[in-house]
């Protein structure tokens, strides 16, 4: 059932080449956010670039305003996407992306580094924003959410290189790694393709024409009726020029908007950023027994490889089963660390017979966010919107994603500090359980393997007997 299929991929390479070179962007932004994980300790000790260590609530801010910066993001891609296209906006996040590598790799004081993290963030944020749209817009509709989940995998591979160069290498030999890993997207940006739909949108049909022939690696013949779709659609939605009220001007628009700004809050407030960010300081907090960065790096492979699955799965078990049975199962792990936690840190109980349950519990998390709560949000975000609105409604829900990201981070620390890290934890649960209750019932419709039009038909309730689709 879910077999890898070689002939398919044989096929369909340069799809799978285009978005994964523009999906290696996510590598190096993966690497930035999980930089602070193995950097604290060494801001801590005496090989520290700072002439003192951070506080408490200065490494709650150096982690935090890399989220921060990703409110930029949107900002900045919103205006110039259909404007520039795709392409460019891409290539534009090498700008602070390489700054940011390179304040770090200076700095000596913390307003340096804050820099640096709010440069990095603004890079990221830029990336999510664009990244799910372009890959949604050069995949054929069978393959469009296993393309999207390449997006997350790439974040992952990021994450693993940080936890496992960072132990074993000074400050400055993790940031240069970065740096020149970095310094690898500017020429992946320069060979991607722009996508088929923005330029029958510019009006650049014969250059459409090369673009959808080189992806789908077919005759002019055999790409002129998806071309013939894309104008069609575009003299249909782009009559006049976008604007915001286009976001509530039908109620499938409204009811899209709402369902991606949700999830994709939901994938913040599952407490992802703040595990990634500080997931030594946490190991160590709940009470595991194995080294802090062993740990970090078992949960990087865990991702990457739970990540080398999803696109396996995703376009086969739908997007609504793996949200529900996700989010689920995230409230459920999430619960049994802060119980954990609660008997070992507040109670005192004896539980080094149960020392094993952080670590196999977080490992589980996300096994479970990579799954499903968190590459979900982002394909639904390509797939819901028509093509009028789905610039803006990305750059809304991205925009979402980074505050609600932003303020959990800046005070996870201190609400574990005051009240204990088991009631940190179990507020995740909460927020998961919640994302499980919506996923769960008929607000979240099935959009696997359906084209826009017939996304807007179910949104919009145009067609009231869809197709069962088979799991």
């Amino acid at each position: 059932m879910f077999g890898f299929d070689i002939q398919e991929v044989k096929l369909k390479w340069r799809q799978y080449l285009a978005a994964s070179l523009a999906s290696y962007g996510s590598l190096c932004t993966g690497m930035s956010m999980g930089w602070t994980s193995p950097v604290f300790p060494q801001l801590r000790s005496v090989n520290s670039p700072l002439a003192e260590p951070p506080t408490l609530q200065q490494e709650s801010w150096i982690g935090s305003l890399l989220v921060l910066g990703g409110l930029l993001g949107p900002l900045i891609t919103v205006p110039l996407s259909n404007r520039i296209g795709r392409r460019y906006v891409i290539m534009i996040s090498n700008i602070p992306l390489l700054l940011g590598w390179l304040l770090a790799g200076v700095a000596s004081d913390l307003p340096t580094l804050y820099a640096a993290r709010i440069m990095w963030g603004c890079a990221t944020g830029m990336q999510f924003a664009t990244v799910p749209l372009y890959i949604g817009e050069i995949a054929e509709d069978k393959i469009r959410g296993s393309l999207s989940a390449l997006f997350l995998l790439f974040i992952n591979i990021g994450f693993l290189l940080a936890y496992a160069i960072g132990p074993h290498s000074s400050y400055w030999g993790l940031t240069a790694s970065g740096g020149i890993l970095s310094l690898f997207y500017v020429p992946f940006t320069w060979i991607i393709p722009e996508t088929p739909f923005f330029l029958v949108y510019k009006d650049k049909t014969e250059e459409a024409i090369q673009v959808l022939q080189q992806l789908r690696g077919s005759s002019k013949e055999a790409v002129q009726d998806e071309l013939d779709g894309l104008r069609a659609m575009v003299q249909r939605e782009f009559k006049t020029e976008p604007s915001v009220r286009d976001l509530w001007a039908s109620s499938g628009n409204l009811k899209a908007l709402g369902i991606c700004v949700f999830l994709a809050m939901l994938l913040q407030l599952s407490g992802i950023d703040v595990l990634l960010f500080y997931m030594e300081e946490l190991l160590e907090k709940v009470g595991t027994k194995i080294s802090a960065a062993d740990g970090t790096v078992i949960m990087g492979v865990v991702q990457v490889v739970t990540s080398c699955i999803t696109p396996l799965v995703v376009d086969r078990l739908g997007r609504k089963l793996l949200m529900w049975t996700t989010s689920l199962g995230l409230a459920v792990f999430l619960s049994v660390i802060g119980v954990y936690a609660l008997l070992d840190s507040h109670f005192k109980y004896n539980v080094e017979p149960y020392a094993f349950l952080p670590l196999l519990c977080l490992v589980v998390y996300m096994v479970l966010f990579t799954l499903g709560v968190g590459p979900v949000p982002w394909i639904l975000v390509a797939e819901m919107f028509p093509p009028r609105s789905k610039c803006l409604a990305s750059g809304v829900a991205s925009f979402m994603c980074w505050l609600a990201g932003f303020v959990w981070t800046r005070f996870f620390r201190e609400v574990a500090a005051s009240y204990g890290i088991y009631t940190a934890f179990w507020i995740l649960a909460v927020c998961c359980f919640l994302g499980f209750l919506f996923s769960a019932s008929p607000l979240l419709p099935e959009t696997k393997g359906k084209t826009f039009d017939e996304i807007q038909d179910i949104l919009n309730k145009r067609t009231t007997d869809p197709k069962p689709e088979a799991v």
